[in-house]
């Protein structure tokens, strides 16, 4: 009649089912969606019509039986309408549909096990209408109407999400139907008619969950500090942990979720927690569009990223995701490449789905693997939750196993379950008020107190449930969840069955605290660098980081303990400390004995320390002593560090960090380890001896920035500004920056001295940090940069001037004193004596003052660090290596010369016109600067052929090694057959006068000699006359494969040279090196990329990393070192062992096979096994 597909036992009445059906009315009011925006708003229009709306001929609609002998009356049956995104297969709801859909056929399979429902003492037999709306909001009431009007529906269960169901349940009240919402939480979506109820809890409840679970875990984490995660306060940069906390909020575009972000917001600030706001004075929320499935790509991981810089910047600790699955996967994933780890963060229909755990122990691209840790989820059911169901007879263990074994294994969801559970409610309601009619079976839900395994399904006054949910959270290493906070009403979690763990081996959803605060991302790679994957039972990620022996730190840094060493803590101490333990441990000696060996072990350890501690100390270069810092009293500091907490926090943790090592004695305020109060920044500035501005995104529109930087111009405070230039990690192009600075401040900023770059780096780091050393130096005013003490000829000038000062008013009180009394001649002398001492030691303090160092400001240059990376001496031993550059490349002689003067073996050579193998044999590397003026005008035409030119050598020279390796592969294969083919023969096969004697002996013990001819080398006895008189034993096969032997091995001493290149050139790889600055036409890697002809950037130019280059000097000295060091890694290693990413030497230097040798002009072997081939 309507083209129906109908489910029936075997032996039912299908024909007398149709024809009810088709009795069935089909008039009544349509209400039609159109219009619908990205947020499922959507215009409605209605009209009386007595058919029933259209809907696609694929539309999947069908009719499900449960109990055996289905009636041939359809008044008999008790109809169960069900709205499901069945088709087509892979649409936006399919996922959640298929779970929903397989916990009703649960539903069904209880029923029919019951004998129906029961109704007035009489059990009705029962049955589903399924009709697909095929994940379209356009379709959701069409679907409806032909579910109730035209399936014969006397209840409805809503669809999936919030936004379907609010027309579904528009079309279902129209029909005067209840509908019970299976995944609908919002209220306004409930609360529109009063026969629709729902039996989630309303979606604001979901993050008023989150919010006071994570308030509870600051506040226990400020009232002891063994409650915070890993003891880490530092990570909270207020006051306290719960004055650190700022929300901030980011939703996919649907109903459901912009919704609960919407409402959620409210329910924050009432939890005391501030939201951040945006220009209109309204909370911030930012959009993106939603994603129902792990399927995701990384445009879609971009577009989260630039939605989540707005709260970022905003300095928000707690996220809240209003997400479903692919776009709670997409967050995560966005926050780890971000590197933004906020205190806390909280997603939504995304761990608690079970499609979920797959991503958690995979290490594909884009996959969740450890980015999930410590996020945390409001949830409304879990399968381990305890109690049983009153109306289902079934807990959620019983549950769980019935789905997996009925879906193929499959892990139900909450949606799943929640299905499940409003099938029970609306059963229970039928059953309790004895009849089918819509206003009883309402008056029924409306009174219901049902307990059901998911939930206490007791509806409120806008017919919603309003059960207390629990919070998860995903704890480091773990596929299982742990429940943090909400279990009520007397619930707990029990151990799930071995065969409902999500991963074979896992360990157990569990009740625990909250982990919070999050750590850093850069902790938790480092936790997890060693054991990327899901860990096993029993380990724990706090015994396995750095190799069991230390603590990553939250700057990804491995802390050692136990006297251990290397990045991962891997390296064990050193022999000498084992020894002397040992010996201090177990050696009884007499007692002059044991305190000698006391004192030497601690002369020897305080030596050591000593050593060890000034080899991680910046030292003067011309003392090699640590600088002296004059001491600071409390509240007074050599260093005041500015910054904004959205884009500067870490790497100025890094730098105070790295300056507690390098400088020790260097007192530096930061202000979430030294401000007492916010009023006095300014104070602090006035007691600092120089400010560090750290210049990133947002730094001039920080309010505390703004007290600091002027503060320090209006006390003439030394200035040091640190650039962050990295967009990736809240940087900022430094034109931008200086416009941004207020007129009367930027002379003072700007104008001083240079801006230091910040790079990533540690080579050019330690430079930066050398140079914030040198200016805190120059301002303390406690040594010269020669590193010695000033002064010195100031204390012979002023005895000079005391002694001639002595004799003036010795004269002028001799004038002054009465009588003209003659002096004598003992006076005299004495007097010019005194005269005479005071000339000489005036014109000693002259000398002295003209011999002692002038004051100067501290260099970088004037510090040096023991470990600090130095320019390579040299290739070593080899053939040298030509660094070959091209005139039409800016800049590109001035780096040549420069890398040719810094390293012995190789020279700079200008590429010749006729090309690379104009050059000359040899090894070659081709340098190509990049720069504002590379590949531009006619020279970037003829740079670019060039390039080219050199690409296609370099191929070909990693071919011709490659060739090479093969034939040198075959020809020792050669070698063991020839050896195997003399141990079967006893026959010297390849000429050299050596035949396998062992073999020889055997044969004469079997009374069988083989003997060969006197004249082998003259070439009278032929091998194919030895080979003759082997037969008897191994038949003619044995002559003729040592005839091809001998032929193939002629052959291939002819050919088994290594092969080289053309023009005996070995083309290495490119040299990239980039300039940065604008003194050498420096620009952004980007500028570079749009001026490269696209044939270059298809034949992937830019696949190496370009190495940086700097016009000051000390930068260009760590500059040069890393290209040293870049071109005797290049120049040592062979072309296609490069190609491959592997080490080898170059085909030139390497040595032959062991079994080969080189005798009479051609190519030997020697047997080396008796092993069989």
């Amino acid at each position: 009649c309507v083209g129906l597909c109908f489910c029936v036992p075997p032996g039912g009445p299908l024909a007398a089912a149709e024809m009810s059906i088709c009795e069935l009315p089909k008039a009544g009011l349509n209400l039609l969606v159109s219009g619908c925006d990205a947020f499922e708003n959507c215009n409605v229009s209605q009209s009386w019509s007595a058919q029933l709306p259209s809907l696609p001929p694929s539309t999947q609609q069908q009719l499900r039986f449960a109990p055996a002998g289905a009636p041939a009356s359809n008044a008999s049956f008790i109809t169960f309408g069900a709205l499901l995104s069945l088709a087509p297969i892979g649409s936006a709801y399919y996922g959640y549909s298929r779970g929903m859909k397989g916990s009703l056929e649960l539903f069904e399979r209880l029923v029919q096990e019951r004998g129906g429902l029961l109704v007035n003492g009489t059990r009705r037999p029962f049955r589903f209408a399924i009709v697909s709306d095929e994940s379209r909001l356009d379709l959701t009431t069409n679907a409806t109407a032909h579910a109730i009007r035209g399936l014969g529906a006397d209840f409805m269960l809503g669809g999936f999400s919030s936004g379907f169901t609010n027309y579904a349940a528009r079309q279902s009240y129209a029909d005067k139907t209840i509908m019970l919402a299976t995944t609908a939480a919002t209220p306004s979506v409930i609360s529109q008619n009063n026969l629709t109820f729902g039996v989630l809890p309303p979606s604001p409840r979901y993050i008023k969950t989150a919010v006071e679970a994570i308030v509870d875990a600051a506040d226990a984490c400020d009232s002891r500090l063994d409650r915070c995660w890993r003891g880490m306060p530092p990570r909270c940069r207020g006051a306290t942990c719960r004055e650190s906390l700022k929300a901030g909020f980011i939703a996919a575009r649907t109903k459901f979720t912009s919704v609960m972000c919407s409402l959620g917001a409210g329910v924050t600030q009432e939890a005391g927690v501030p939201v951040a706001l945006n220009s209109s004075g309204l909370p911030l929320i930012t959009t993106v569009a939603p994603a129902f499935s792990v399927g995701i790509s990384q445009e879609y991981i971009d577009d989260i990223k630039e939605a989540l810089q707005p709260l970022r910047d905003e300095g928000v600790t707690l996220l809240v995701g209003c997400t479903y699955l692919g776009t709670g996967k997409g967050l995560m994933l966005a926050l780890q490449q971000l590197g933004w780890a906020p205190l806390a963060v909280v997603t939504t229909a995304t761990l608690s789905e079970g499609r979920i755990h797959a991503e958690l122990r995979s290490t594909a691209p884009l996959a969740l693997s450890w980015a999930a840790e410590y996020t945390v989820e409001p949830m409304v059911w879990h399968p381990s939750l305890s109690g049983r169901g009153t109306w289902s007879n079934l807990t959620s263990i019983e549950f769980t196993r019935q789905f997996q074994r009925a879906n193929g294994g499959e892990l139900v969801s909450y949606i799943g379950a929640a299905a499940f559970a409003a099938s029970c409610s609306l059963a229970d309601a039928i059953e309790r008020a004895g009849s089918l009619e819509t206003d009883e079976v309402a008056a029924a839900l409306n009174s219901a107190t049902l307990f059901e395994f998911f939930s206490n399904l007791t509806y409120n006054k806008d017919g919603q449930a309003d059960e207390d949910m629990m919070v998860l959270q995903f704890q480091p290493g773990r596929v299982d969840e742990t429940v943090v906070a909400g279990v009520a009403n007397g619930r707990t979690v029990e151990n799930l069955p071995i065969d409902l763990r999500h991963a074979s081996g896992g360990g157990e959803p569990s009740l625990g605290p909250m982990l919070f605060p999050q750590p850093t991302w850069e902790q938790r790679a480092c936790e997890r660098r060693l054991h990327p994957g899901v860990l096993k039972a029993g380990e724990n990620i706090e015994e396995i980081q750095c190799s069991g022996h230390g603590q990553c730190d939250m700057g990804g840094v491995c802390v050692c303990t136990g006297g251990y060493r290397g990045v991962d803590c891997e390296d064990p101490p050193e022999e000498e400390d084992e020894h002397l333990r040992r010996v201090l441990l177990t050696t009884v000696l007499p007692a002059a004995g044991v305190i000698a060996l006391l004192a030497l072990a601690l002369f020897l350890v305080a030596r050591r320390f000593k050593l060890a501690k000034r080899r991680r100390q910046l030292l003067w270069r011309s003392t090699r002593q640590p600088p002296r810092l004059r001491s600071k009293a409390g509240g007074e500091y050599h260093l005041f560090l500015s910054h904004t907490w959205s884009s500067g926090q870490d790497q100025v943790h890094m730098i105070k960090r790295r300056l507690a090592t390098l400088a020790p004695k260097m007192k530096v305020f930061l202000d979430v380890d030294d401000l007492e109060e916010f009023g006095t920044l300014a104070d602090n500035v006035a007691a600092s001896d120089v400010v560090l501005l750290f210049l990133s995104r947002g730094y001039f529109a920080s309010k505390a920035c703004q007290i600091e930087y002027t503060a320090a111009c209006r006390l003439g405070k030394p200035v040091v500004v640190v650039h962050e230039s990295n967009e990736n990690h809240g940087g900022a192009p430094l034109e931008e920056l200086r416009d941004q600075c207020p007129d009367e401040c930027r002379a003072h900023l700007f104008g001083s001295r240079a801006v230091v770059p910040w790079l990533r780096s540690e080579v050019f780091q330690l430079v930066t940090l050398k140079k914030i050393v040198a200016v805190v130096l120059s301002a303390d005013g406690g040594e010269a940069a020669t590193g010695k003490q000033a002064g010195g000829g100031d204390e012979i000038a002023s005895v000079a001037s005391d002694l001639s000062t002595h004799s003036r008013e010795s004269r002028v009180g001799e004038s002054s004193s009465g009588g003209g009394r003659r002096r004598s001649l003992a006076e005299l002398q004495l007097e010019r004596a005194t005269m005479a001492s005071a000339e000489a030691a005036r014109r000693v303090a002259a000398r002295a003052m003209a011999r002692a160092p002038a004051k100067k400001e501290c260099e970088s240059a004037d510090l040096y660090l023991h470990r600090e990376l130095k320019p390579a001496a040299g290739l070593g031993p080899g053939p040298g290596l030509t660094l070959l550059y091209s005139r039409h490349n800016p800049g590109a002689r001035l780096v040549a010369s420069q890398l040719a003067a810094t390293v012995a073996g190789c020279v700079a050579v200008e590429a010749p016109a006729g090309g690379a193998t104009s050059v000359g044999g040899g090894r070659v590397l081709p340098l190509l600067v990049l720069n504002a003026r590379t590949f531009e005008g006619a020279d970037g035409e003829a740079l670019a052929r060039e390039v080219c030119g050199w690409r296609a050598a370099f191929k070909e020279t990693v071919c011709a090694a490659e060739r090479t390796r093969q034939r040198q592969e075959a020809a020792s294969g050669l070698a063991k057959l020839t050896n195997r083919i003399e141990e079967l023969t006893g026959v010297d096969v390849d000429g050299d006068g050596d035949v396998n004697e062992k073999c020889l002996a055997e044969a004469e013990g079997r009374g069988r000699s083989l003997t060969l001819g006197s004249n082998v080398q003259s070439g009278q006895d032929s091998l194919g006359e030895a080979s003759g008189r082997a037969q008897p034993k191994h038949g003619g096969a044995v002559g003729e494969a040592s005839e091809r032997v001998r032929s193939s091995s002629s052959a291939s001493g002819a050919d088994s040279e290594s092969e080289e290149p053309a023009g005996g050139v070995e083309m290495g790889r490119l040299l990239l090196v980039h300039m940065l600055e604008p003194e050498d036409d420096g620009c952004r890697f980007e500028q570079v990329m749009a001026q490269t002809p696209q044939h270059l950037v298809d034949d992937k130019l830019y696949s190496q990393i370009a190495l940086p280059w700097f016009h000051a000097p000390d930068y260009r000295a760590a500059a040069l070192a890393v290209l040293s060091h870049t071109l005797v890694k290049e120049g040592s290693s062979a072309p296609s062992s490069r190609a491959r990413g592997g080490t080898r030497w170059w085909p030139s230097t390497r040595r032959a096979p062991a079994t080969e040798r080189r005798a009479s002009g051609r190519l030997m072997f020697r047997r080396r096994s008796s092993a069989p081939v």
